[in-house]
C-alpha cells in the first residue's frame, strides 16, 4: 500500500515539475531556456501545448497579417500642410522567427517599420501638390509600399500593402474648393442659358426666314393679269347687290378698274 502511494506521489510531483505552454492558433513559439541555453531555435512550435520545465519558457509570435495605422502630419510640395491616416499590412516571415528573435525582437513595428513608414510616408508626400493627393492617392500608395518593402529588407518581415485612410484638408482649402466649385457651377449654369437663348434666337430665325419665303412666294403670283381676274370677280359680286351703286372706270391705275362708290342711296 505503502509503495503505490509512493509511486503515485512522485507521478504527481514529477507532472507539477514539468511545466507546459499553450500555442494558439495563428501563433508559433520557440523555446527559450533563461537559465541554459537561451532561444532554442532547432525547433518552432505551432498551435498546440510546448511541454518544459516550470522554470523555462517559450517565446510567441504572431504570423498572422496585423494592420499598423497612423496619424502623420505631411507637407505637400506647394508647402501645404495635411493631416493624414495611413496604414500598413504586415506580419513576420515564418520560416525566420527564430532570426527575427535574435536580431529585431517583439517590437519589430515600433523599433524597425515605424520610423521608416512614418518617413517615408512624409518624404512622398512632400513631393506633390496638394490639388493632386487625391486623385494620385494610388501612386502614393504604391511609392510608399516599394520603398518601404525595400527598406525593411532583411528584417524578416513581409509587407502586403499600404493604404491611404484618410486626408484631412485645412479649413481654407475646403473653403476656397467650394467657392471654386460654386464658381464653376455658376458658369455652367450662364453657359446653359446662353445655349438656350441661342437655341430661341435660331428658332426665331427660322421663322422669319419661312415668313419671308412664304412672302416671296405670295408676291411672286399676284401678277398684273392675276390682278385684274380679281378686281373683275369683286365688280360681279358689286352688281349683284341690291343695296349699293358703282360706277366702274374701265382703267385705273396698274391696268385695274376704278370703282367708285356713290353712297348707294342713288343721290
Amino acid at each position: 500500500m505503502k509503495s503505490k502511494f509512493s509511486i503515485l506521489s512522485i507521478a504527481v510531483i514529477a507532472l507539477f515539475a514539468i511545466g507546459c505552454s499553450v500555442v494558439k492558433p495563428g501563433t508559433h513559439a520557440m523555446k527559450w531556456s533563461p537559465y541554459g541555453n537561451g532561444l532554442k531555435t532547432e525547433q518552432v512550435y505551432k498551435d498546440g501545448i510546448v511541454w518544459h520545465m516550470p522554470w523555462n519558457g517559450v517565446v510567441r509570435y504572431s504570423v498572422q497579417w496585423q494592420t499598423y495605422t497612423e496619424n502623420v502630419a505631411v507637407l505637400t510640395k506647394d508647402e501645404l500642410h495635411i493631416p493624414i491616416t495611413v496604414s500598413v499590412t504586415l506580419r513576420p516571415i515564418e520560416a525566420e522567427l527564430a532570426q527575427l528573435e535574435l536580431e529585431v525582437g517583439q517590437n519589430y513595428y515600433k523599433n524597425v517599420v515605424r520610423p521608416e513608414f512614418v518617413s517615408l510616408t512624409r518624404n512622398i508626400f512632400a513631393s506633390y501638390d496638394y490639388k493632386v493627393v487625391s486623385p494620385k492617392s494610388p501612386d502614393i500608395e504604391k511609392e510608399i509600399f516599394r520603398q518601404l518593402v525595400t527598406k525593411i529588407e532583411g528584417k524578416h518581415l513581409e509587407i502586403d500593402n499600404v493604404t491611404i485612410d484618410h486626408i484631412k484638408y485645412p479649413q481654407v482649402v475646403t473653403s476656397a474648393v467650394d467657392r471654386k466649385l460654386a464658381v464653376e457651377q455658376d458658369i455652367q449654369q450662364k453657359d446653359y442659358e446662353i445655349k438656350i437663348a441661342e437655341k430661341q434666337a435660331e428658332i426665331q430665325r427660322i421663322l422669319a426666314k419661312g415668313q419671308r419665303d412664304a412672302q416671296q412666294i405670295i408676291d411672286a403670283g399676284l401678277t398684273q393679269k392675276y390682278l385684274q381676274y380679281k378686281a373683275l370677280e369683286v365688280q360681279d359680286k358689286l352688281t349683284n347687290s341690291p343695296n349699293t351703286k358703282f360706277f366702274f372706270i374701265p382703267m385705273g391705275k396698274d391696268g385695274l378698274p376704278v370703282i367708285v362708290d356713290t353712297g348707294g342711296d342713288g343721290n
